[in-house]
């Protein structure tokens, strides 16, 4: 789906990338809303996208009479605000030091690595060594052999 723009006088379909804003209200594309209302279900009409605020305030105070409640509304919707903003910063602050936790681990396993590295190339130079030492006492035995050959071939 998209908005028509004018462009060079042609008319052309913009794309929804992101949200929108419509009347002050931030619109999310239809799979973005999907998402947000599938990982925070709510029955909140608050919460809702089609929220239309006179029908809200309307089912808050459907009478002149009811408006005697008007402060204690206010002062409700005041407290989940600042529950709501707390939420947010305690959210915030756990995304931070999750953050800085998985820096932190990953520079632990980039050592690791490192750590690794070098101990496999200890190994090699140690076979490599362990290697040239076994060709020189399997010449050594041939050398041997030979001259015990050539002793027993003598007596």
């Amino acid at each position: 789906g998209g908005v028509p723009a004018e462009t060079d006088n042609q008319t052309s379909k913009v794309e929804k990338t992101g949200p929108q804003l419509n009347n002050g209200v931030i619109v999310f594309p239809d799979e973005v809303q999907a998402a947000i209302d599938q990982v925070l279900p709510s029955n909140d009409p608050l919460d809702q996208p089609g929220l239309n605020v006179v029908d809200y305030i309307n089912t808050l105070f459907p009478t002149e009479q009811s408006l005697t409640g008007l402060e204690d509304t206010i002062s409700e919707l005041n407290t989940r605000v600042e529950n709501i903003e707390l939420e947010t910063r305690d959210m915030v602050r756990s995304q931070v030091a999750v953050g800085g936790d998985a820096a932190a681990a990953l520079e632990e396993a980039q050592k690791a690595i490192l750590q690794l590295f070098s101990q496999i190339r200890d190994i090699k130079n140690k076979a490599g060594e362990s290697e040239t030492m076994v060709k020189e006492i399997t010449r050594d035995i041939k050398q041997l052999d030979t001259a015990k050959r050539n002793l027993t071939t003598a007596i």
